[in-house]
């Protein structure tokens, strides 16, 4: 009996120890339609941190035939060659990093999807335009972002998939596909969930995926508890237990903000009424939208709430109300992810992030899924070669030694300072503002005006804190 239970505990170590070393993909979605917007929200190339991503998914870029050939075709042919994005894909692919075509994403994306999976020689012309589109351009693979699939479609995307899957492991393309994780009856009886497991490469599990979000009432963009068809617990366990494979599984995490505009200003928790989406941002320019660094370049003016149940922040301000993602939600959705034993987690998208690191620090979001299932090692830039001078003796993220609310940057020997939101704190050990109450804050340090008795600069102590 003794040998038994040793056994059994070797055994549990080494399952523990193998989950432990479990690798993770952390596929960064590029909506390339970013180039349009203003100022800080403009997203270039360069600021792309490849560093933080395994795979790159390349959005708006193609769609069908809007005339129904089943055919692939370029969204803006302008923007894609004065950015040079194809030109992108080809250095990504030089440098060994995955680049992936998106396809669809739009509810007209929807109508031709279907169209085109109902009749075979529509997915020949389909299936020849994708093939010599990922030659063309070195592509890793394809992901089919066809949002809202009816019950009818059903049989006709397992076809699609099918056929495709054969296509593409030919020539060892990967196949992707984005689906809804909501738990209402057309969604769930709109896919065969073992057999889209089978072909698919990967699974995208869109969390925030709604046909209408702007109802009469608020909601939350992606909750992660609840009873109703928008958990994103529910969701997740649903796929699991009915693909049976797990690791295919990716789960969508969205960084952008989704806004309403208040029926009534007094009326604010969840559920509250609503006239619609809310006004556009000067720099995304669109109804209903604010990218996180949109948002948190001025959450000091918002009223800003956590419902610690759905697990999510939301905030309001005069009669606009916004459901978003911080540091603390991305946390509990990726204790799940592994939890669930995913395979990983998608951002929808990287363009929504604050990548300049106006609120704290460069893609703050999206380092906590790193921080969760990435390489500890890429969130605190390497030692330098040459020696570090002045106040950045090193590389890396540091927090001020006297103010747990602050930090700095050292990089080639340049200090850039920044500060986390009011109630937060930066938590070195993760590089990233986390909730005051979850990190140690030691502030020993002697306060001090200029002028005032005690010191003066020929006898100031090191741990002073000047005063103005």
């Amino acid at each position: 009996m003794k040998v038994l239970l040793l056994l059994c505990l070797i055994l549990g170590s080494l399952l523990y120890a193998l989950a432990s070393d479990r690798k993770y993909s952390i596929f960064c979605h590029w909506n390339t339609a970013a180039y349009d917007r203003k100022k800080s929200s403009h997203f270039n190339l360069w600021s792309i941190d490849r560093r933080l991503c395994t795979h790159f998914v390349y959005g708006s870029v193609t769609t069908l035939d809007p005339k129904g050939s089943g055919a692939m075709k370029i969204v803006n042919p302008r923007l894609v060659e004065k950015r040079a994005i194809f030109d992108s894909i080809e250095n990504m692919r030089r440098d060994n990093f995955q680049a992936i075509i998106s396809i669809g994403g739009t509810k007209d994306d929807a109508q031709r999807f279907s169209e085109m999976a109902a009749s075979m020689p529509k997915r020949d012309q389909f299936y020849k335009s994708l093939i010599k589109f990922l030659f063309k351009w070195n592509c890793s693979g394809v992901l089919l972002d066809w949002e809202y699939p009816t019950p009818e479609d059903r049989d006709n995307y397992v076809n699609l998939l099918s056929e495709l899957k054969i296509i593409l492991q030919d020539h060892q393309f990967l196949l992707l596909v984005s689906v809804s994780a909501r738990m209402d009856d057309a969604t769930l009886r709109s896919y065969d969930i073992p057999r889209i497991a089978n072909y698919a490469d990967f699974i995208i599990l869109n969390t925030h995926d709604n046909e209408d979000p702007y109802g009469p009432k608020v909601e939350y963009n992606s909750p992660l508890y609840g009873n109703g068809s928008r958990s994103v617990e529910r969701g997740v366990r649903h796929w699991v237990e009915q693909s049976k494979i797990s690791e295919k599984l990716i789960l969508g995490i969205p960084l952008f903000g989704r806004t309403f505009t208040l029926e009534d200003a007094s009326k604010t928790a969840v559920g509250a009424p609503s006239k619609g989406p809310g006004r556009q941002h000067d720099f995304s320019r669109q109804e209903g939208y604010m990218t996180y660094a949109e948002f948190c370049a001025q959450a000091v003016k918002w009223e800003k709430k956590y419902d610690k149940q759905a697990q999510v922040p939301y905030a309001y301000m005069d009669d606009q109300w916004i459901t978003y993602e911080n540091g603390h939600s991305i946390s509990a959705k990726m204790h799940l992810a592994k939890e669930q034993r995913l395979g990983g987690a998608m951002m929808w998208s990287l363009d929504a992030d604050d990548f300049h690191g106006l609120c704290g620090e460069h893609y703050g979001l999206l380092k906590v899924v790193v921080a969760a299932i990435g390489s500890p090692d890429i969130l605190t830039t390497k030692a330098p070669t040459t020696e570090g001078v002045g106040l950045c003796p090193e590389q890396g993220l540091f927090r001020h030694k006297w103010n747990c609310q602050a930090y700095y940057e050292c990089r080639d020997g340049r200090r850039t300072d920044y500060e986390c939101l009011d109630g937060e704190f930066f938590n070195e050990e993760l590089g990233q503002c986390k909730p005051s109450a979850e990190v140690k804050c030691i502030q020993n340090f002697v306060t001090w005006r200029p002028g005032q008795r005690g010191y003066s600069f020929l006898n100031l102590p090191l741990n002073l804190k000047v005063l103005e």
